[in-house]
């Protein structure tokens, strides 16, 4: 066997050592059950990332130079909240992933959730931001600067655009918690710059149905590294 694949090998069985310890200890600490195949699915998202990290430091691929498509951090004063929804192919199943972090890029907290829906793409996002802004309150978070990678929901939201639709009644909630909270800005942002939230949501399945994080998770912990440097 080579030595790439003596490594991959490694970086599977330390994923799947990983998730196990990592459930037991949700276990112990928050009372938090996962059945063996949503282990198996942790693990799996565990190595896939480890996987992709190595394979571009072994190609040496350099980091994307636009600005635009890089992640900045908030303003002195300021805690960011990137949010993003996903959605699980053939079934019913939507996922938000949603990660605050501090005027030095440094993760504050975290928040995954899942649930059995019938939203459509632009619904599930505008429910992950609201949220996140609930969230915020939660926390005692009163300047915060939300980032969405859904145009049509940033441009629903600066339009105070109106009607019935469940979409619209879901960002009225929205503008009504802007409104109560004059120092939350809601801001779009690129795919490229959301890959924290982005790998938040797609890995929301592989825990409890509402989970938060005070401690950052494995999963997006290189990716806050690169950013904040």
């Amino acid at each position: 066997m080579c030595r790439n694949e003596d490594n991959a090998m490694l970086g599977r069985v330390s994923s799947l050592f990983w998730c196990i310890w990592h459930n037991r200890n949700d276990k112990i600490w928050n009372d938090n059950v996962q059945s063996p195949s949503q282990v198996g699915r942790m693990a799996f998202a565990v190595w896939n990332e480890w996987f992709t990290v190595h394979q571009l430091r072994r190609h040496n691929f350099a980091p994307v130079a636009d600005p635009r498509l890089r992640w900045e951090k908030p303003g002195v004063g300021w805690i960011k909240c990137n949010v993003d929804a996903a959605f699980v192919a053939r079934s019913s199943i939507t996922s938000m992933g949603l990660c605050f972090r501090d005027t030095n890029g440094q993760f504050v907290a975290g928040l995954t959730q899942w649930q059995q829906s019938v939203f459509s793409i632009v619904e599930g996002e505008a429910w992950t931001l609201l949220h996140a802004m609930k969230e915020a309150i939660h926390r005692g978070f009163g300047r915060v600067q939300f980032e969405s990678d859904s145009k049509l929901l940033v441009d629903a939201i600066h339009s105070r655009r109106s009607g019935n639709s469940e979409f619209n009644l879901i960002v009225n909630d929205i503008i009504l918690f802007m409104s109560s909270y004059v120092n939350f800005e809601v801001k779009f942002i690129r795919r490229q710059a959301n890959s924290v939230a982005h790998t938040l949501a797609r890995a929301a399945n592989s825990w409890a149905s509402f989970h938060r994080f005070e401690i950052i998770p494995q999963c997006i912990e290189h990716l806050i590294v690169n950013e904040m440097q």
